[in-house]
């Protein structure tokens, strides 16, 4: 079973295999917090921006980079749900973070061809 924690039940003559564990499932947790870290990371900056640079957001309005960080920071939180998948059938946790380090050098490319291509319309 990959290493997870694996129990045996045996009641009335009838044996079950389970996987229930008191501690969760790690790499769904993992994919959960990787995907809060890029929105909340995200909200926190353009917070921060827009507390702190209220009267020039006022005075010329948001700015140009706010639109296609927030798209890179979904399509981060997206991208931990593929990432889950690989730590679940290769690796736990680690393999979580791992591969959605490897996916979000990609998001950010898709992101930024996309933003081209819509500037040049």
């Amino acid at each position: 079973m990959h290493g997870r924690l694996c129990a045996v039940l045996s009641l009335g003559g009838l044996t079950q295999e389970t996987n229930d564990n008191p501690v969760g499932d790690p790499d769904i947790d993992t994919a959960l917090a990787l995907g809060a870290l890029a929105c909340g990371t995200y909200l926190l900056w353009a917070g921060g921006f827009a507390l702190l640079g209220a009267r020039g957001a006022a005075e010329r309005g948001l700015p140009a980079s706010l639109v296609p960080l927030g798209k890179a920071a979904v399509g981060a939180a997206l991208v931990a749900w593929p990432a889950c998948l690989v730590g679940v059938g290769w690796g736990g946790p680690v393999a979580v973070v791992v591969a959605w380090l490897v996916m979000l050098p990609v998001v950010g490319w898709i992101v930024a061809v996309r933003d081209r291509h819509a500037r040049r319309r």
